[in-house]
């Protein structure tokens, strides 16, 4: 038998908070739709796992463990079995020190408390259920953003047409991810969702949203009639994905509209999955994790116009400032990466914007079907790309705080993830 419950608490800021996201400070005009911290407790009788998700750009690795520690105090639940990440919003609020936006550390503590109260909640509300664990594939509306260019170099978001592209220089992963939890009558209690895509459709403009992940969510409620229904959302390895079809001349992707469309349409995907009534009266569960030291890289590498066309200059040169400051105090930080299994399928959890071939590089030596990967999860050590993007250049590998790591972290963060999937 296997019981779940779920919890939501709503952590939309003030307006007139910052919103992380963009090279440049943004201030928040308004609400959209209200940002979420959901959680999902799943219980085999003999272990109990959190999966918790967060409508923000990243998470502290600060808020999570004051989040645990308050999760394990008040249910019993190690706090090495509570997943909590962040979906990658770009309209959520202040919880990040990236460019010229900083983090309010009293809105990360009031984040930690509701992520708290909403795995309570859900630990509080277990009731037996019948459980799906499955997937479904949604290729249409992600894309890699980089490209292999006719000088030989690579490069992020070209622009549409642009003559010189040669060929896309990464994959997409079109799985979507779904673990669902029904009733005996089969009334949808809630369902964990995850998805590889960045959020980044500007759905609430100038105030907050969830982004695409608000119109999932609907979707998902109202094709399976349960408009109470929770749904946890996690992003998986998505740092070079994006909703930007870079190979067409149609309109930009962006705004509300474009939002709807992609929500609806990974939504569609989740209900496809949930309806096939592959469900189970018994899923045993577990968990394991791995700490590792990961080296910051030498700021003082860093090529000089490293920044151009990418935004204010004085933007890149305050990062590397403040990247020499903190690698005098901490050359090396410390990246939790974690395993669950949940009946036949496995999970990995990472923390960091993790490239979309690490995720298929899991997945495809993992010993269950389906793997899910997470990005973002339990603190955020910045951008993870390939060696082969330090070689061949874009955003992503441009060293600031949000990009700080050795080039090998995501062979190193991939073989720990495999290592834990196969132990």
């Amino acid at each position: 038998m296997i019981r779940a419950g779920f919890g939501q608490n709503v952590i939309t800021p003030e307006v007139g908070a910052e919103m992380p996201g963009q090279i440049q400070k943004k201030i928040s005009q308004g609400v959209h739709d209200d940002l979420l911290a959901n959680a999902m407790v799943l219980d085999d009788g003999a272990t109990q796992l959190v999966l918790a998700g967060v409508d923000a750009l990243s998470i502290k690795r600060s808020t999570v463990l004051k989040a645990r520690k308050r999760i394990e105090a008040a249910t019993g639940i190690p706090a090495g079995h509570v997943l909590i990440s962040a979906s990658h919003t770009h309209h959520g609020g202040p919880t990040a020190d990236v460019f010229m936006s900083e983090s309010d550390p009293a809105y990360c503590d009031w984040v930690a408390e509701q992520v708290a109260q909403a795995a309570v909640e859900a630990y509080e509300k277990r009731e037996k259920v019948r459980v799906i664990v499955g997937a479904g594939q949604e290729s249409s509306v992600a894309f890699n953003r980089r490209f292999r260019m006719k000088n030989g170099k690579e490069q992020t978001h070209p622009g549409k047409g642009n003559p010189d592209i040669v060929r896309v220089a990464g994959p997409i992963d079109p799985m979507v991810g779904v673990i669902g939890a029904v009733t005996e009558t089969c009334a949808l209690l809630g369902c964990w969702v995850n998805y590889c895509c960045h959020a980044t459709l500007g759905v609430g403009g100038n105030g907050f949203s969830a982004d695409y992940i608000y119109y999932l969510r609907q979707t998902v409620r109202r094709a399976m009639g349960a408009h109470g229904a929770i749904v946890v959302f996690a992003n998986g390895a998505s740092a070079d994905v994006t909703q930007v079809d870079n190979l067409t001349d149609r309109e930009s992707e962006f705004g509300a509209h474009w939002g709807w469309h992609v929500g609806a349409t990974v939504g569609a995907e989740a209900v496809k999955v949930l309806a096939r009534m592959d469900y189970t009266d018994e899923a045993p569960l577990g968990c394991a994790n791995e700490m590792l030291t990961l080296p910051l890289r030498d700021p003082g590498d860093a090529p000089s116009g490293q920044a151009r066309g990418w935004g204010r200059q004085d933007a890149w040169e305050r990062e590397l400032e403040l990247l020499k400051e903190i690698k005098k105090v901490e050359p090396d930080v410390t990246a939790e990466i974690q395993m669950m299994r949940i009946g036949r399928a496995g999970l990995v959890a990472v923390p960091a914007e993790y490239f979309c071939y690490y995720g298929l590089e899991i997945k495809a030596n993992s010993p269950f079907t389906p793997t899910f990967a997470v990005s973002l999860a339990n603190g955020c050590v910045g951008y993870v790309p390939t060696p082969q993007a330090f070689v061949g250049g874009g955003y992503e590998p441009r060293t600031a705080r949000s990009s700080k790591l050795c080039p090998d972290a995501g062979d190193r963060i991939a073989e720990a993830a495999i290592r834990l999937l196969n132990s």
